[in-house]
């Protein structure tokens, strides 16, 4: 019995799946900024500083309340109380910050309506469209299993913080710091086993890696949203050599340059 050549799965070959990962790489780390809407330089060093003040205050709490279980003195203990204070006003400081970070932007954009979101939409409109032009060259099975990968790594990425820190969506970030400062607070006050401070101090440190989890996750949901539009828009079989075809102008770009760069001196 003769096979049909078309029927075989020929598309899956490792140059175009991987040219199609260095698509999927370079759409999934773009970054595109947009310095009206980013906070100054000094708010964002404040925010920084709030936040990694909570991390030092948090973890110097842990390791005195374990020396004040073994060892306890009444020094140690009013060191504990200005650590959790100090937990409290970074925590504070850095909601404050971020309130306004925010209401700056709205002040400055009142007389607009939604123009962070409408800028953002069209800076993606106008970039994600030549990442489309170059992902409509590759025949529709190269798509689907490259979405079929990308998004089973990243729904296992999601459900590894999941089992971490709970469904942070629903919960938010504001009321987990909030719920995070109560049970210090009663653990301050009650003579309680060090032992049950660690799963909160964990809890605390993890509900920020969550939050940096899932906002590094947005825009690989946009990748796999355009990369289900482009398997609806796609031809069944790809011609030869078209997948190729889309990457050799970047090369040529990249060709020069990497030339005009040595001619100048640059490293590259």
């Amino acid at each position: 019995m003769t096979v049909d050549p078309i029927a075989t799965p020929t598309m899956l070959q490792p140059n175009t799946l991987a040219s199609l990962f260095s698509l999927l790489q370079e759409m999934t780390l773009v970054h595109r900024k947009n310095s009206e809407f980013e906070p100054s330089t000094r708010m964002h060093r404040l925010e920084n500083g709030m936040l990694y003040g909570y991390l030092i205050a948090i973890a110097l709490m842990a390791i005195a309340a374990f020396v004040q279980y073994t060892r306890p003195s009444q020094h140690l203990a009013m060191v504990l109380l200005l650590l959790y204070a100090m937990v409290l006003l970074c925590g504070l400081g850095f909601m404050l910050l971020t309130i306004v970070n925010v209401g700056n932007v709205f002040w400055r954009h009142r007389k607009q309506r939604f123009p962070e979101l409408l800028t953002r939409l069209q800076q993606d409109m106008n970039g994600d469209a030549a990442f489309l032009a170059r992902l409509l060259c590759y025949d529709k099975a190269t798509l689907e299993y490259a979405l079929l990968q990308y998004r089973h790594r990243w729904d296992i990425f999601d459900g590894r913080v999941g089992l971490l820190t709970g469904d942070l969506r629903k919960l938010g970030l504001f009321p987990a710091f909030a719920a995070s400062a109560m049970a210090a607070s009663t653990l301050l006050k009650s003579d309680i086993n060090i032992y049950l401070w660690l799963p909160l101090i964990l809890a605390a440190c993890f509900y920020l890696v969550a939050f940096h989890a899932h906002g590094q996750r947005e825009r690989p949901q946009q990748v796999a949203t355009l990369l289900e539009y482009a398997i609806r828009h796609t031809k069944t079989h790809a011609e030869p050599g078209q997948e190729t075809a889309i990457e050799e102008p970047r090369q040529r770009r990249q060709s020069r340059r990497g030339a005009r760069q040595a001619s100048a001196g640059v490293p590259q």
